[in-house]
This record gives C-alpha cells, structure tokens and sequence, in this order.
C-alpha cells in the first residue's frame, strides 16, 4: 500500500512539473509572438544558416539510411504477396507523412535544441541576461525569436530534403536489390505521393521546430547552478523536445489521417 501511495505521489509530482513546463513554454512562445512585428530578418538568417547547413549532411544521411531500412524490412512481406513493386508506394508515403518530418525533428534537437540550450543558459548563469534586462533590451526578440524563426525556416527546409533523401535510398534498394526497373520505380513512388502530404510535411516540421526552440529557450532562460545548471539544461531540453514531438506527432497524424 505505502507502495502505491509513493508511485502516486510521484506521478502527481511529474504529471505538475510537466503541466507547469507546459504552461511556461506557452508563456514564452506568446511574448515571442508578440515581438515579430519588430523583428530583423539578419539575425534570423543568420541562425539558419548556422543550424541549416550544418545539419544538411547528417539529416541527409539518416533519412537516406531509414529509407533503405524501410525498403529492406518491408521486401520479405511483399515479395510473399507478390507485390515487390509496391516498395516504392510504401517507401514514398511513409517518408513523406511521418518518417522524414519526425526523424529530422530528431537530428535537430539534437543540434540546435542541445545549442541553443546551452548558449542561453551559460548565458543566464552569467548573469548576461539580467544585463540585457538592466539595459532595456529584450531577451526574447534579440535571443528567442531569431532561433526561434530560424529553426523553423530550417526544419522545413531540411524536411524536403529528407523527403527526397528517405525515397532515394528507397530507389537504392529496389532497384539494386529487389530488381524492379528503374523507370516503373519512379513511376510508382510519383504515383504514390499525393500532393497534400508534403504540404503537411512542412506543417509537421515548423511544428517541430517550434517545440524545438520553445524546451531549448526556456530550459536555458531557467538554468541556474553554474556549469551543472548548463549541463542540465541541456539535457533536459534534448530529452523533453524529443518526448514532446514524438507526442505531436501522433496528434499531428490523428489530425491529418484518421478516419
């Protein structure tokens, strides 16, 4: 009995930490909504291009691997039923609804979520925050918004890529390992993408990218503790942005797919 009542207790504990998170990050993302209309687009280019280049070669690389995978692990069911070809439906649908938003999603917390809570907690521990505060100047416009705009931009960006990269490495294994033309290939996976599943792709990936920066920002703004508080941090804001979009996610496909 004293059992149940601690993993209650501790329950309780957690589901109020994540409703308070919850409640803070909207909080910030309301004050930074109300900062667009005095943004510069210089900051907010400059942090796509700091976080989008960097990650084009390993977002491409894994999608690239998971279209593969996807191919391989579905070859054994379909040339059973005779229908091998389909790979490339399978390949071209999954990649574009869920594979290629959600796994860049997971490539960027680690990048710029891990990044940006590091930068602005070192810089809430260094009392640098409550400099800009002191000297009238926002944090939110001139720390949050530009990430925050700039990941975004870049996670929608990077999910087109993705898009091309997943149903690539599909390409790669039906063609050089299930032996279907290359031509009936790619008139099947242009057959198979519908034109709205990319739009909501995209939808997906600035989603992603806002919860991204919205944990990121507001486990930085909070750190304290010196270096520890840094670290974290940091962590925290990985682990939470990943839980976070994987729960979206599946919001995300009740929403647009269920029937």
């Amino acid at each position: 009995m004293e059992f149940v009542v601690r993993f209650l207790g501790a329950l309780g504990r957690t589901g109020a930490n994540w409703a308070e998170e919850f409640g803070q990050m909207g909080i910030l993302v309301r004050n930074t909504v109300r900062t667009v209309p005095r943004m510069r687009p210089e900051p907010v280019a400059i942090q796509m291009i700091r976080f989008g280049i960097r990650a084009i070669p390993i977002v491409s690389l894994i999608n690239f691997f998971v279209g593969m995978i996807l191919a391989v692990s579905m070859s054994e069911m379909l040339i059973s039923f005779n229908a091998v070809d389909q790979t490339a439906n399978i390949v071209a649908v999954a990649t574009t609804r869920e594979l290629a938003p959600l796994m860049t999603g997971l490539v960027m917390c680690g990048i710029a979520g891990a990044a940006i809570a590091a930068e602005i907690a070192t810089m809430s521990v260094n009392e640098e925050i409550l400099a800009l505060e002191a000297g009238a100047l926002s944090p939110i416009r001139f720390l949050v918004l530009p990430r925050m705009l700039g990941v975004m931009a870049v996670m929608m960006c990077l999910t087109l890529i993705a898009d091309v990269m997943g149903m690539f490495g599909g390409y790669i294994v039906g063609v050089f390992m299930l032996d279907i033309s290359p031509l009936h290939y790619i008139q099947i996976n242009n057959a198979s993408v519908r034109w709205p599943d990319i739009p909501k792709g995209l939808v997906k990936a600035a989603a992603f990218g806002l919860i991204i920066t919205a944990v990121a920002c507001r486990q930085g703004l909070s750190a304290s503790g010196g270096a520890l508080g840094v670290g974290r941090a940091t962590t925290t804001a990985v682990v939470r942005s990943k839980v976070i979009i994987i729960a979206a996610d599946l919001a995300f496909a009740i929403l647009f797919y269920w029937r």
